[in-house]
């Protein structure tokens, strides 16, 4: 890895963790930053057992995810609010995450997976250099996210991994 792969790596996590409603403030957010959402509302209800509090490993990050609605979830990443809902699209649980506390409130891209008995959660965070921010529009999104599906640069390299306390 180069010196700039590892940088763009280290980006990248912190995105993940700023944006963890996907998204999960870290020094640079620029990569992660959207100004629409991958859909407009919640593509289904929340997950209950995403409800609960996580941290990573080094217990660095704590993450408190709580039902806000029966489609959305309030997250406290460190303290700071996101809202977070589906955007399952092409087959993938995408979730968007909007940051509450910025004055854009914009959004970041995420998707998760949970371990079989629900005490590791897994967040990986869209690539910028994949989907860039400067889409205008939830379609061109959509479209966009389609089309990479396939592609091992859809997600930044490093996702965060977290375990649930309680």
């Amino acid at each position: 890895m180069t010196p700039s792969e590892s940088s763009n790596s280290e980006s990248a996590t912190r995105c993940v963790l700023r944006w963890l409603a996907a998204a999960l403030a870290a020094v640079s957010l620029a990569g992660c930053i959207y100004d629409v959402p991958v859909t407009a509302g919640a593509t289904r209800d929340i997950d209950a057992r995403l409800v609960g509090d996580w941290a990573s490993a080094d217990g660095k990050e704590n993450v408190r995810i709580r039902e806000l609605n029966g489609t959305t979830y309030l997250v406290l990443l460190n303290g700071d609010p996101f809202r977070v809902y589906h955007s399952d699209h092409a087959g993938v649980s995408f979730v968007t995450a909007q940051d509450l506390d910025g004055p854009a409130q914009k959004f970041a891209y995420l998707k998760y997976a949970l371990s079989a008995d629900g005490q590791k959660l897994t967040v990986y965070a869209v690539n910028a250099e994949t989907i860039p921010k400067t889409l205008k529009t939830s379609g061109e999104v959509r479209r966009l996210l389609r089309q990479n599906l396939a592609n091992p640069k859809l997600f930044v390299e490093d996702p965060l991994e977290l375990v649930k306390r309680k």
